[in-house]
């Protein structure tokens, strides 16, 4: 690993130190509530959000439903885009077979997939669509993003890099998102500010 940045190399070493306990029954526990933030999961909250909204005959947890599942779309495309620009081993496989890559043209290997993290991607997409549409509702969403992003450190699924990428894609990916449902009429305006 000399031929890496001393960045990268910060990266790594705190990476490593965040996922040093991830057999530990109580962090192995822990890390099983990332499963949430997968894309599977937040696409069956957007629809089930929506369908609650068709049901009950509210407008509004209908368009946050639409918003969460379009969000989470954009970051998924993003984060799979960038996944096959770049190559990067994920912390796991670095502490069990001391094997560690990165680099540009990406790979077909989930091992070395580790650039951006999709979990945070599409989780702050999900958090920010859902908090667009319900305000009150941002220091909830805010907490469950960070709750997903310790998981995803302390499984040793990604380096804090990858989880700063993912962030700042589900925050890009709601914007474009949110604009695009703004042009079509899916979304009101937002009120202007004095």
């Amino acid at each position: 690993m000399s031929d890496i940045s001393s960045l990268e190399q910060a990266d790594v070493a705190l990476g490593v130190q965040l996922a040093s306990r991830r057999h530990d029954p109580l962090v192995h526990s822990f890390v099983k509530v990332g499963t949430l933030g997968d894309q599977g999961p937040l696409y069956a909250a957007g629809l089930g959000v929506m369908l609650v909204g068709l049901v009950g005959r509210r407008a509004r947890l209908v368009r946050a439903g639409v918003s969460v599942f379009c969000a989470v779309g954009v970051a998924h495309a993003a984060k799979t885009a960038v996944k096959k620009l770049i190559k990067r081993t994920r912390p796991h496989k670095l502490m069990e077979q001391g094997r560690y890559v990165s680099g540009a043209g990406g790979s077909e290997e989930k091992p070395e997939q580790s650039f951006p993290s999709g979990h945070m991607a599409a989780t702050v997409a999900a958090a920010r669509a859902l908090s667009d549409s319900f305000p009150g509702s941002t220091p909830w969403t805010t907490a469950a993003s960070g709750v997903i992003a310790l998981a995803r450190l302390a499984k040793g699924a990604h380096w804090p890099a990858d989880i700063i990428a993912g962030i700042l894609i589900g925050h890009v990916s709601e914007k474009v998102s949110g604009a695009a449902l703004r042009m079509l009429g899916v979304l009101p305006e937002p009120p202007r500010r004095r």
